[in-house]
């Protein structure tokens, strides 16, 4: 089991957060759980999130499936400013 921390910015965090909720049962099916999803105090748009992954490399192939251009374009994700950072459980 190993975790990831992501952040990236969006344009509207309601927006995002309607489309990122609809996609949860496609991420729990991949093994991919979010413990975590933060947001800034002064700047709801900054997003980061804390995730559980089972699986590597499901969760890399959920990051590259083919409708994600299309959920990150609904979600008004600014795809230039993403972060990933690859932690493992101690």
């Amino acid at each position: 089991m190993s975790y990831v921390l992501v952040s990236y910015t969006v344009r509207d965090y309601a927006r995002w957060r309607a489309v990122f909720d609809a996609d949860t049962v496609v991420q729990r099916r991949a093994g991919v759980f979010i413990r975590h999803a933060l947001h800034g105090d002064k700047n709801e748009t900054r997003i980061t999130l804390i995730a559980q992954v089972k699986d590597r490399r499901k969760a890399i192939e959920l990051s590259c499936r083919k409708e994600l251009p299309k959920l990150i374009e609904e979600a008004g994700l600014l795809r230039d400013t993403v972060e990933y950072k690859w932690l493992r459980e101690q």
